[in-house]
């Protein structure tokens, strides 16, 4: 079952880790959790464009809503350097993240 962490035992949590960071009443998407550093950490957004830097990846948001066009999905690493102490972060466990995974397999066969 997934659980809510504060932002202290967030940063404990190893690398890889699958999450959602929001408030007490809701969530953004999914990241992948890597490395913590000091009171950040690096994650990947993989709800975002891949790009190189924010007027790239703004434009290929409106070039793919205007044309249709396809990009990849953010690969790089971001850093998280928000101070919001308050942030609190649903964690996915073990089982949450085999159902996900059957999400996507589905999704994957359903896309070929």
């Amino acid at each position: 079952m997934a659980k809510v962490v504060n932002r202290e035992e967030f940063l404990k949590l190893p690398s890889g880790t699958i999450y959602c960071k929001g408030r007490r009443w809701y969530f953004e998407g999914i990241c992948i959790k890597r490395n913590s550093l000091a009171n950040e950490w690096l994650y990947c957004n993989p709800a975002w464009v891949d790009a190189e830097g924010r007027d790239e990846a703004l434009a290929r948001v409106e070039d793919s809503l205007a044309n249709g066009t396809a990009y990849p999905c953010e690969r790089g690493m971001s850093r998280d350097v928000a101070a919001d102490e308050d942030a609190l972060f649903l964690v996915f466990d073990h089982d949450d993240l085999l159902w996900l995974r059957e999400q996507i397999d589905e999704a994957i066969r359903k896309s070929t």
